[in-house]
């Protein structure tokens, strides 16, 4: 676990996983989270958190590390392969994954603020370089870019934020 941990920021997607999926006692049922890595001798790797199957899965960055170090280890071609309850990995890159998406949400502190979203809406977050180019204009083709607010927070804050508007 702790070359996992020292070969990126994987305690960020952990931390943006745990925002996404969980709430206090239980697990966002209405929620996938995915994770594209694209760096790595297997980029692209796609990793699928489905709230709605997963099992066995305790609340920790810890727990979450170990998924995405299994799924690096499972990872065959752009078909999903199941690692474990609710939890699948694919080849698919960022384009493929943006081809089958609906209702993009580009999440960016510069745009136009919004409080609401529409239904079954796909947010996109970047890294702390935001995201590419290329990319940004492949999901602008099927969204837009807004904002949360004037401040920058931190990723797994964002999900959060995007949680409470949608949950009003």
């Amino acid at each position: 676990i702790n070359r996992l941990y020292e070969s990126g920021r994987i305690d960020i997607i952990c931390r943006c996983a745990l925002s996404s999926l969980w709430i206090s006692e239980s697990i966002r049922k209405d929620t996938r989270f995915i994770v594209v890595l694209n760096s790595g001798k297997k980029a692209p790797v796609s990793i699928k958190f489905d709230g709605n199957k997963i099992v066995g899965i305790k609340p920790s960055e810890h727990s979450i590390a170990l998924i995405i170090k299994k799924a690096l280890n499972t990872v065959k071609n752009k078909e999903w392969t199941n690692v474990q309850a609710g939890v699948s990995v694919s080849k698919r890159s960022f384009q493929d994954l943006i081809k089958e998406s609906k209702n993009v949400y580009i999440l960016s502190q510069k745009d136009k603020r919004v409080s609401t979203f529409s239904s079954n809406p796909t947010f996109i977050l970047g890294d702390n370089k935001g995201i590419p180019t290329r990319e940004e204009k492949l999901a602008m083709k099927k969204g837009e870019r807004v904002s949360l607010g004037n401040k920058t927070y931190l990723a797994f804050s964002i999900i959060s934020i995007a949680h409470w508007i949608l949950d009003q």
